[in-house]
């Protein structure tokens, strides 16, 4: 039944500064969205924290609650959120990486347990030398344990861009 009120039993709510959005019958039922400028990843954590505890709470109210299996986590539409549903990203210039070319790219990320895409999601492609990076798992680790792994991923490939750039005279 996923889309069946399509167009009308979908839309998107976000608050006034555009830093916490909820997707309502997408690619899955239901996307909660935290996200801002700079590098404040606790402060982007911690607002999802709060807004998923807000939304749940009123879910609860309603006698239901987020479809949750102890085995395999939050069970979503999309099987590729399957598990915590979380993906932490970053929109990040590596303009050594882009030299280097987006294979060599991917590959590295998937030694960091990270993927690479363009800044316009999975279908938006490579362009220029700002990627979005962002956790590959998502079965099997909790939400803090993903978004470490991108956090330390991406410290990994902004030392190595360093390096990258001055090997291609960036």
């Amino acid at each position: 039944g996923m889309e069946r009120e399509w167009p009308e039993g979908r839309g998107i709510f976000h608050n006034k500064d555009k830093t916490f959005l909820v997707w309502v019958n997408e690619e899955d039922q239901l996307r909660i969205i935290s996200m801002q400028k700079g590098g404040d990843i606790g402060g982007v954590f911690t607002r999802l924290e709060k807004g998923v505890a807000a939304i749940q709470e009123v879910i609860k109210k309603e006698g239901k609650d987020f479809c949750l299996d102890n085995r395999y986590g939050y069970i979503t539409t999309c099987p590729s959120n399957l598990g915590t549903g979380m993906r932490a990203s970053v929109h990040i210039d590596l303009p050594g990486w882009a030299k280097e070319g987006t294979d060599a790219l991917k590959k590295r990320c998937a030694e960091l347990k990270l993927q690479p895409r363009g800044t316009r999601g999975e279908s938006g492609g490579m362009q220029g030398h700002t990627f979005d990076i962002s956790n590959k798992h998502r079965l099997g680790y909790s939400e803090v344990q993903l978004v470490q792994a991108m956090v330390d991923g991406v410290n990994a490939l902004v030392k190595e861009d360093a390096e990258l750039r001055k090997k291609h005279g960036i």
